[in-house]
């Protein structure tokens, strides 16, 4: 799959989720989106730059999930969503 990374600087997200607490649809920057794929945990342990010879073992990463979602429009995003202290946020979005 080719694409575009777009970083979104952790930009706030809402999020909807199932009966298992599983994403099914959000709205991102005023665009309401539909989960169309079976969401993926995101890792809960940092990749840590290849100049650290030591990283720290017990840092956790707040929950989250990988989803596609697609616009009414038919724009198909990927997210990476995580928990935040005030609610969601959209860490990265993929094209």
């Amino acid at each position: 799959m080719e694409g575009r990374m777009f970083t979104t600087h952790s930009a706030p997200v809402t999020v909807w989720l199932d009966g298992a607490d599983l994403p099914v649809r959000l709205v991102y920057r005023g665009t309401r989106y539909r989960v169309i794929d079976q969401p993926t945990a995101l890792p809960r342990t940092p990749e840590w730059p290849s100049g650290i010879s030591h990283p720290p073992s017990d840092v956790l990463l707040a929950p989250g999930w990988r989803v596609t979602g697609r616009a009414d429009d038919d724009t198909i995003l990927i997210f990476d969503l995580r928990t935040a202290p005030n609610g969601w946020i959209a860490e990265m979005t993929y094209a």
